[in-house]
């Protein structure tokens, strides 16, 4: 059973998302004009159109699995919904607005479901059974895995 100070910590991190990306970004005159990249290849506007990308399949599987019971939830290649969406040629800033918004939308509705809700299940197809709980982890720790990756290639960018 899903406690409330898990899930309290949780919508935390979810909510704060959006405002701690547009902290980091802000160190950078122009977020969407970085063209230097990371050791690996990203750059913050890469990274944050690989976050769009992933949000846009995690988010909307907590919705499947509040409004059916055990729904299947299908595994996506986030890359190419990246490609397909085009997310990548689109200004960091309207990707940061956009997240701002979605990530408010299911944070309000995360704060009007019961305790039992957060229980509810879906079966992912590699992962398996899955509750909202997790679910709702998952995106929190992407968000935190995507800040770290624009941080590091923030940092390479101010090196040079």
């Amino acid at each position: 059973m899903a406690e409330r100070n898990e899930i309290e910590a949780v919508v935390h991190r979810l909510e704060s998302a959006p405002g701690r990306f547009a902290a980091l970004l802000s160190s950078l005159e122009d977020a969407d004009s970085i063209e230097q990249s990371a050791d690996d290849g990203s750059t913050p506007q890469g990274v944050f159109a690989h976050l769009r990308a992933a949000n846009a399949i995690l988010e909307p599987r907590i919705y499947f699995v509040l409004v059916r019971d055990n729904p299947p939830l299908v595994g996506y290649d986030d890359a190419r919904w990246m490609e397909i969406a085009r997310y990548a040629s689109l200004p960091v800033t309207d990707s940061l607005e956009t997240m701002r918004l979605y990530r408010s939308e299911l944070v309000y509705m995360l704060r009007g479901i019961s305790l039992d809700d957060w229980d509810r299940t879906g079966t992912h197809e590699v992962r398996g059974p899955m509750t909202v709980l997790e679910l709702a982890q998952q995106i929190a720790e992407q968000d935190d895995d995507h800040l770290g990756q624009i941080q590091k290639s923030i940092g390479v960018w101010f090196e040079r």
